[in-house]
């Protein structure tokens, strides 16, 4: 399944824009605060402690150390629109945008935005499963890597139906793996690899389940 320019083509869908938008802005914002220009306020902080994923705070309905009532839930989907930092949020944002509109002319908007909300759930669940860590964790990884995983499939059944050979899922991971180690080098291992392996299992495994191969795509 080839990308689809995002500014090129059938148009972006202007849900994808807002989305992708809200993200940089609320990093546009947390770093301002952090060069002082809302004085006192420290928003990043505020942002982090009401919205990041706390792995105390799981499994959800976990209250005693929270912050306001629902808040165990609440951060399976608000962590996913936190960043860490200009290289974080924009790496997330590019691969957020172009692989949900590729996935949307071919599938349409309302699969995306289930992917979406899947993917930020399942790589919250996956991180409290997995990771044990009095850390915050903040990103839209587990969703970018939903979209991968529904975009690996659907490219892997497309072959299949052209009578072309496809990449197992065995080299897919294999490939994930490898991609992942470098990554937790480049980065020092700041990665939430639970998370993105969390989003990666719904898009590849459960989402090419829930398209409906006779919905025309609408934006």
């Amino acid at each position: 399944m080839q990308i689809v320019p995002v500014f090129g083509g059938p148009p972006t869908p202007k849900t994808l824009w807002w989305l992708t938008g809200l993200m940089l802005m609320l990093e546009g914002l947390a770093q301002l605060s952090d060069r002082g220009w809302f004085g006192v306020l420290d928003l990043r902080g505020l942002m982090i402690s009401y919205g990041a994923y706390w792995d105390f705070l799981f499994p959800p309905g976990a209250v005693d150390q929270a912050l306001f009532s629902g808040q165990s839930y609440t951060m399976l989907l608000t962590h996913a629109f936190l960043h860490a930092g200009t290289i974080h949020v924009l790496m997330n944002a590019v691969i957020f945008i172009a692989l949900g509109k590729t996935l949307a002319v071919s599938f349409g908007l309302r699969l995306v935005m289930l992917t979406m909300l899947i993917g930020a759930v399942s790589s919250g669940v996956a991180f409290g499963l997995l990771a044990s860590t009095a850390a915050p964790m903040v990103g839209a990884s587990g969703v970018v890597f939903a979209f991968i995983g529904l975009w690996l499939q659907a490219s892997r059944s497309e072959l299949k139906r052209l009578g072309r050979p496809g990449r197992s899922t065995a080299s897919v991971i294999m490939s994930l793996i490898v991609i992942h180690v470098l990554l937790h080098v480049f980065m020092g291992g700041q990665i939430a690899w639970q998370a993105h392996l969390g989003g990666f299992v719904a898009g590849y495994f459960l989402m090419p389940w829930l398209i409906d191969r006779s919905h025309t795509p609408t934006y």
